[in-house]
């Protein structure tokens, strides 16, 4: 038993007559299947992108904003190189 299943699709004339035009016979279904296989990764991962938006919202309300660690950061690797400078 195979994995595919034959559907009907509606197309616009124009979109159909271009594809016809372009695709080899053969081609068509399977170039339909990719197009297809694309959009739905693309709303997955949009759908991805909203969840955590809403994840980062959470959190945000939750636990407020986390003060910036770049002067921290900045403090620890002149420390470091400080310490490195010291042992040549």
């Amino acid at each position: 038993m195979s994995d595919m299943i034959r559907v009907s699709l509606v197309f616009p004339r124009r979109l159909w007559e271009e594809v016809k035009r372009l695709v080899p016979s053969g081609e068509r279904s399977r170039l339909i299947a990719e197009a297809t296989e694309r959009e739905l990764r693309r709303r997955h991962r949009r759908e991805s992108v909203t969840r955590l938006r809403a994840l980062q919202q959470e959190l945000r309300q939750k636990y407020g904003e986390m003060p910036s660690s770049v002067d921290d950061i900045r403090r620890m690797r002149e420390k470091r190189d400080a310490e490195i400078a010291g042992l040549c």
